[in-house]
């Protein structure tokens, strides 16, 4: 942002306006969206998506070979792609959609922000093009500019955040369960994220706000449907209470409905921009297992909490212990050591070095790794590129895996991506 004028320069409101318009016509889930403004950028990309202008034969192949190399080999073509996408163009107003999110202190935040989380880059392709806020209540008293630092300083922060979510017909026991757990997040400035739906997650969300300290962004709720709508109806006083508070976040155009496909596809939201997810109660078939199965592609701990076994409240959480890697979970202490050990399975703190250590030149890069790492760090090859796909049928681990895994080891200076392949960055030391 332009500290001196108090508003965007032209460029960077000129893309946030495209990406806004991007977010109005491609529907979360449709990754050709993600291989299209990876391969051709966000600005031919909204030329094509808005326009009767048809793309050129190397553009298709380019958008093709970046939707194969993530993984995509089910995904139709660019063409049938701008098709699907052109039945909402005349719906696309970005300057619109933007000055009506500033009227009630919102915004859009893209991925050339600083302040983007990056935790979302772990979905590789099923991450958003934008992420909408709300971050207080109504009116103009508060200038864009302020309000888009109110949003970064309230977004989730690396290692403070977990995400609680459970069934919306929820119990007595999970009700108090999942308030006691935020409220021992909140009291140790640990943000609580949730969807903002009855039961298990606004009594996360109320509990949250009640605990949280002045200053702190206790609760963020990530929305299926536009940040001018709040739904479901009768959450809306909890939901004011959130944007008043903490953070509003949806990938949804203002005025989008929320639909049972958008709430599937908010959930992998939830779960990216966590640092665990704690299922408090869930059926059999529920929505809230969908959010514990990203995190666990994702590489995030899980946390479930028991229940009765008479209790089909509960059935959820108790298969997630039984075919999962989830742990039992009863309170927050149980959740940040959970969040700790994962954190050290990532990056474990050094051993005192034996003599033969200190003599040796180089450190091994490779310590500290888990084991779908070094398997997709071994599958890398050392002098040439290779697709995200290749590793996954080498490393013998699922796309989702492969994907993290990447994004973990690219962090660490491990690997490295060029034109959407992937090599490795250095070679291990000896």
């Amino acid at each position: 942002m332009n500290q001196s004028t108090g508003s965007p320069p032209w460029a960077e409101r000129r893309l946030r306006v495209m990406r806004s318009e991007l977010c109005r016509v491609v529907e979360p889930g449709d990754l050709m969206g993600w291989a299209a403004v990876t391969a051709l950028g966000v600005e031919r990309t909204h030329q094509l998506a808005l326009g009767g202008e048809e793309p050129s034969p190397g553009e298709q192949e380019a958008a093709a070979r970046q939707a194969a190399e993530a993984g995509l080999r089910r995904t139709a073509g660019l063409r049938d792609a701008l098709k699907r996408w052109r039945t909402r163009a005349a719906q696309a107003d970005g300057a619109r959609d933007l000055a009506a999110l500033e009227d009630f202190g919102g915004g859009l935040l893209i991925p050339e922000d600083a302040a983007w989380p990056q935790q979302l880059n772990d979905l590789q392709a099923a991450a958003p093009l934008g992420l909408y806020f709300r971050c207080r209540g109504s009116g103009r008293s508060t200038h864009p500019q302020q309000v888009y630092a109110a949003a970064a300083d309230r977004l989730p922060r690396p290692g403070r955040c977990i995400a609680v979510v459970g069934a919306r017909e929820m119990s007595d026991y999970g009700g108090q369960v999942a308030a006691e757990l935020a409220e021992q997040l909140a009291a140790r400035e640990v943000a609580v994220l949730s969807g903002g739906a009855y039961g298990v997650d606004a009594a996360a969300h109320r509990a949250a706000l009640a605990a949280g300290t002045s200053g702190f962004a206790s609760s963020v709720a990530v929305l299926a449907g536009g940040a001018d709508r709040f739904y479901p109806a009768g959450n809306e006083p909890l939901l004011r209470s959130i944007a008043d508070h903490g953070l509003l976040l949806t990938e949804m155009a203002p005025g989008s409905a929320p639909t049972r496909h958008r709430f599937l596809q908010r959930n992998r939201l939830i779960a990216a921009l966590a640092d665990a997810v704690v299922v408090v109660e869930a059926r059999w078939r529920s929505g809230a297992l969908s959010t514990a199965h990203h995190a666990l592609e994702l590489g995030r701990p899980v946390g479930a909490v028991p229940g009765s076994v008479y209790s089909a409240s509960s059935a959820g959480c108790h298969r997630l212990l039984q075919q999962t890697p989830a742990q039992l979970v009863t309170d927050a202490a149980e959740v940040m050591q959970m969040v700790a050990a994962a954190a050290l399975e990532q990056d474990p703190l050094p051993l005192p070095e034996s003599s033969a250590q200190r003599h040796r030149s180089d450190p091994d890069p490779l310590e500290g790794l888990g084991e779908a790492e070094r398997r997709i760090y071994d599958a890398l090859p050392a002098r040439r590129l290779t697709t995200a796909g290749r590793l996954s049928q080498v490393a013998g681990l699922a796309m989702p895996q492969v994907l993290s895994g990447l994004s973990r080891l690219q962090r660490r200076g491990l690997a490295a991506e060029t034109n959407g392949q992937w090599g490795r960055a250095r070679p291990p030391a000896p």
